[in-house]
């Protein structure tokens, strides 16, 4: 199974992709991203590589209505082969929005699981696919097998407690 504890995802209006954490408590995209990266090192796994994808019109393929949210943050990671089962999208959007952006996510791993073309791509994002959401902030977080994402009272949750911020999960 796997968790992710994002930090108090507050309605900061900070429209940065990405950052340390304000003082208004504003969960760091970026901290959250190197902690999955963590995570796979902490558990022996290779650690996966992904690339940033900055494109609107790529994010919106990928997630159909995303844009229409406005979000005021988003960071896209995809691997270097595309049509695979692992990426991570961080988002953040109105408090309003949360619920139609969380079934975006899950319209996103719902396609991936009905993909008939690749059968074993399908069976990743049904078993290795899922969203978290924390106030206001969402991950969709799609793994290979045998990869993790840390679990409260890991490393990460240590990291995240010391920076300052408090656990959502």
């Amino acid at each position: 199974a796997l968790a992710l504890a994002l930090t108090a995802c507050g309605g900061g209006n900070n429209a940065s992709s990405g950052g340390a954490s304000s003082a208004g408590g504003e969960v760091s995209f970026d901290a959250v991203y190197q902690g999955i990266l963590d995570a796979q090192k902490d558990s022996g796994q290779e650690e996966p590589i992904f690339f940033p994808e900055e494109g609107a019109d790529a994010i919106e393929s990928l997630y159909p209505g995303l844009s229409a949210l406005n979000p005021s943050r988003v960071q896209l990671y995809l691997p270097p082969v595309t049509g695979y089962a692992c990426e991570i999208l961080l988002v953040e959007v109105a408090e309003g929005d949360v619920d139609a952006a969380k079934a975006i996510l899950q319209d996103r791993i719902d396609s991936g699981a009905g993909d008939t073309g690749y059968p074993e791509n399908a069976v990743l994002w049904q078993n290795n696919a899922q969203v978290q959401v924390q106030g206001n902030c969402l991950c969709l977080i799609a793994l290979p097998d045998g990869y993790t994402i840390a679990w409260s009272g890991s490393s990460y949750q240590e990291k995240l407690v010391s920076s300052g911020g408090s656990l959502g999960f």
